[in-house]
C-alpha cells in the first residue's frame, strides 16, 4: 500500500508538476518554520529556568507537555520525509500489482484512453469497474499500406458492447504511399453513427522531405473526408505539430500529445490532449495513454459520426 502511494505521488508529479512542487516547497517551508519556532520556544523555556540544571528529566518533560502540538507536527513531518526517502530506494512494482491512479484523471475535462496491441488482451468486464471516469476509447486500427493491429477487431467490437464511445486511428508511415494507406484504413474500419470521426496519427518525418509529407497527410485527410463525409482528426506530438504541421492542418480537429504537465498545451487550440502514458487501469496489464477532451459533452458529440 505504501509503495502504491509512492507510485501515485510520482504519477501526480508528472501530470501536475506545478502543483506537486508547490506542495513540496510549501511543506519544506512549513518544516523550516516549525523548527525555527521550536528552537525559539526551547531557548525561551531555558531562559526562564536559569537555575535548573539543563537537560534534567523534569525540565524535558515539562517542555514536551507544553509544546506537544508543535513537537507532534515536527515529528510527523520528519516521519513523512524519512518515509519518502526510503521509498525512493525501492524498485517499481509491475503494473499488474499496482493499484489504479485515478488522481491523474480527476479534472474538469472528459477523460478517455487509447489502446493498441501493446496493451494485450483487455478484460472489458474488469475495465468497467475502473475508478477512472472513462468515457471514450481510441483504438489503433491500421499502420501504413498493409499493417493491421491484431487486437483491433476484438477491441472495436468489445468497446461498443460495453458502451464506450469508440474511435479508430491509422498510424501513418511517412515513407509509404498515402492513398494506399487510406485504402488500408477504409477497408478495415466501418464507422457507424456514434463513433468518432476517422483519425490520422502522424509522428515522424519523411525521407522524401517535409513538403512531401504534408502533401501525403493532406491527401489522406481529404480521402477520409470524401468517404466518411466528416472532417477527420489529426493526432501528433506537440513539438512535431509546432515544427511541421502548424498552419497546414488548422481546419482539422487536433489531438495533441504532450506529457509532463497539462500546462504544455496552453498555447495550442486542441480538442484532445494525451497527457500521460502512465495511466493504470483495471483490466489492462500495461500502462495506458490517458486523454482529456477540451469541451462539454455536447461538444464531444460534434466529433462523432452523425
Amino acid at each position: 500500500m505504501i509503495r502504491n502511494l509512492f507510485h501515485h505521488l510520482m504519477d501526480y508529479m508528472e501530470i501536475h508538476p506545478l502543483r506537486f512542487w508547490g506542495f513540496i516547497v510549501g511543506f519544506v517551508l512549513l518544516f523550516g518554520l516549525s523548527m525555527y519556532f521550536l528552537n525559539k520556544m526551547f531557548e525561551k523555556f531555558k531562559n526562564k529556568n536559569p537555575k535548573k540544571v539543563k537537560g534534567t528529566k523534569n525540565e524535558s518533560k515539562a517542555f514536551f507537555i507544553k509544546y506537544k502540538v508543535l513537537l507532534a507536527t515536527v515529528f510527523a513531518q520528519l516521519f513523512i520525509i524519512i518515509g519518502l526517502l526510503a521509498l525512493l530506494s525501492t524498485n517499481f512494482s509491475p503494473v499488474n500489482y499496482r493499484m489504479e491512479n485515478p488522481s491523474i484523471s480527476s479534472s474538469k475535462y472528459i477523460f478517455g484512453i487509447d489502446v493498441s496491441h501493446y496493451q494485450g488482451q483487455i478484460n472489458w468486464t474488469e475495465l468497467q469497474t475502473s475508478h477512472h471516469p472513462i468515457e471514450y476509447i481510441f483504438i489503433r486500427a491500421t499502420m501504413g499500406v498493409d499493417g493491421k493491429d491484431v487486437t483491433f477487431n476484438d477491441n472495436w467490437i468489445k468497446a461498443k458492447q460495453h458502451n464506450y464511445i469508440r474511435g479508430a486511428y491509422h498510424y501513418y508511415r511517412p515513407n509509404e504511399n498515402s492513398t494506399q494507406q487510406f485504402q488500408n484504413f477504409s477497408s478495415s474500419v466501418n464507422l457507424v453513427k456514434g463513433d468518432f470521426i476517422p483519425i490520422l496519427d502522424i509522428e515522424k518525418e519523411s525521407q522524401f522531405g517535409m513538403d512531401n509529407l504534408r502533401a501525403g497527410v493532406l491527401n489522406w485527410l481529404a480521402l477520409a473526408e470524401a468517404k466518411y463525409g466528416v472532417k477527420p482528426m489529426v493526432y501528433t506530438g506537440l513539438k512535431f505539430y509546432e515544427d511541421n504541421l502548424k498552419g497546414y492542418i488548422d481546419d482539422y480537429p487536433l489531438w495533441i500529445a504532450a506529457y509532463s504537465g497539462k500546462h504544455k498545451v496552453n498555447k495550442v487550440n486542441w480538442h484532445f490532449h494525451q497527457f500521460t502514458e502512465k495511466a493504470i487501469v483495471k483490466g489492462i496489464k500495461t500502462t495506458v495513454d490517458a486523454n482529456d477532451f477540451n469541451g462539454s459533452a455536447e461538444d464531444l458529440k460534434k466529433l462523432l459520426i452523425p
